[in-house]
């Protein structure tokens, strides 16, 4: 239930711009919502905790959150800080027009107002101008002498140095100048969300692009049941969601329904024949030559990064990927190097890396676009290194690419050719424990430099190593089901 006073919130409003089914299952059925993922809910978890320390930006608030529960009490306490001149106010409650927002940060100067809305990123999205836009409607009807409203975002240009200082690690962007030209807009929308709370019926709206955008809807589940069916045209990959949905409006729902002249790429129509024939396509030549590419002796590599919003390390940015573990394997035994990072140890681990290293042909990996980055970014920091580290990079060979370009390709990868879901598929052998994720695993060694004890660190540690190890074995062992493949 909503408390009395308000119908709809930022979160709510927002889904109402993507869809206004959406937006009433959320409000009237929200067990229907899909379970979030641990990555979404680790999302969610930065953005709380980056938004908790803007507070620094104007310190010495009151967090209406933490003094009172429920939306009505939060009113009722900011209109009270507000009667009594309080300057700096976290989570300030209003409720206009049946539109309930709190503000990250209300602060009070010479006699005006002005609000700061705190997101865990270094861009602006469209989806953030219209959380800001929403806000200013509300605080432009809720306070006479409101002046502003500012989006504030993480500086990408932000080097740490000593302790992190909010001024230089945030800027400010007003919305002022936009969010009057949208004023009308949003009024007008949001009396139609009232107008479609007030029907008390599911709108009629099928699914579409829309379901996808900005983010994959919450309902997708419950929308798309009946349409993700193992023959359904939405599996198909290297087909844009734009030709995906002009065949399904025009009644083409499953993949054997797509005739052949319809699919103008040559990946595409492989792909189909491959589905309804139930079999993988296998091109046995460029197998071969991706094979003959790997020297012996050859090794297995994957590593795993720490890219923490607000940067924890001397000399780093915010988001910048910190490597702390890396595993390899050879087909015999795993090795690896891990770094806790009490001090930046990043020199130790290029040193590390390059020792590890040493010896092989080829460095095996599955999508190497991480392991390039970080190897240059160690480059850029350790010239020193540049030599060995450039040879390491130039001996990477990536598995991911047999399978992107369909060298082999089993229908049952459907669009996804992540390494979890193609060992799952290929290999019988490969299975991930309690981390499943690279995100999970950033949470993971988080939790490993707050541990307090060693016997708690090292569960956690142990936990990213073998997660990281699973990763080098599972890319080992598609080299030889390839080789398989061939003999």
């Amino acid at each position: 239930m909503n408390p009395p006073g308000y119908t709809i919130s930022k979160t709510s409003f927002l889904k109402f711009e993507q869809c206004h089914k959406a937006f009433f299952l959320y409000k009237n059925h929200p067990y229907l919502r899909d379970k979030f993922s641990t990555d979404k809910q680790l999302t969610f978890k930065r953005g709380h905790d980056v938004g908790h320390f803007a507070q620094e930006l104007f310190p010495g608030g009151i967090d209406v959150s933490k003094e009172v529960k429920g939306a009505t009490a939060g009113a009722e306490l900011t209109k009270a800080l507000i009667e009594n001149g309080r300057e700096v106010i976290y989570e300030a409650t209003f409720i206009f027009n049946g539109v309930l927002i709190m503000v990250d940060i209300l602060t009070l100067t010479d006699e005006k107002y002005t609000a700061y809305e705190v997101k865990s990123s270094m861009k602006i999205s469209e989806t953030y101008l219209k959380d800001a836009f929403l806000q200013y409607y509300v605080l432009k009807n809720s306070l006479k002498n409101f002046d502003d409203l500012f989006l504030v975002t993480l500086n990408p240009d932000y080097v740490l140095e000593q302790e992190v200082d909010p001024k230089k690690l945030f800027r400010k962007r007003s919305v002022k100048l936009k969010a009057e030209e949208n004023f009308a807009y949003f009024e007008h929308q949001i009396n139609s969300a009232h107008h479609v709370l007030e029907e008390n019926l599911i709108p009629n709206i099928a699914i579409g692009k829309h379901c996808f955008r900005p983010y994959q809807c919450d309902y997708f589940g419950t929308c798309w049941k009946d349409t993700v069916t193992e023959d359904s045209i939405f599996n198909l990959p290297y087909l844009d969601k734009n030709k995906l949905f002009e065949w399904y409006n025009a009644g083409i729902r499953t993949i054997s329904q797509v005739s052949d002249d319809l699919i103008e790429k040559p990946a595409a129509l492989k792909i189909k024949k491959s589905f309804e024939s139930n079999e993988p396509i296998i091109d046995k030549e460029k197998i071969r030559d991706f094979l003959m590419h790997i020297k012996e002796p050859a090794i297995a590599m994957d590593m795993e990064i720490w890219s923490s919003a607000i940067p924890q390390l001397q000399g780093t940015k915010p988001f910048e990927q910190v490597p702390f573990l890396v595993c390899f394997y050879d087909g015999k035994e795993t090795t690896h190097f891990f770094c806790g990072h009490s001090d930046d140890e990043r020199q130790l681990f290029a040193e590390n890396l390059i020792k590890l290293a040493s010896g092989y042909q080829t460095i095996i990996a599955y999508d190497k676009t991480m392991e390039v980055g970080v190897i240059n970014s160690l480059i850029h920091k350790y010239p020193q290194f540049a030599a060995e580290l450039g040879d390491l990079k130039s001996k990477l060979v990536d598995v991911f690419e047999i399978f992107l370009e369909l060298a082999y390709y089993h229908p049952a990868f459907k669009s996804n050719f992540s390494l979890k879901v193609v060992s799952a598929i290929l290999l019988s052998d490969i299975n991930y424990t309690k981390i499943t994720s690279g995100l999970e695993a950033m949470n993971y060694f988080e939790q490993y430099r707050l541990a307090e004890n060693e016997i708690e660190k090292n569960i956690f540690r142990n936990e990213l190593i073998d997660y990281c190890n699973t990763d080098t074995v599972a890319t080992y062992k598609l080299i030889e089901f390839l080789r398989a493949l061939t003999e």
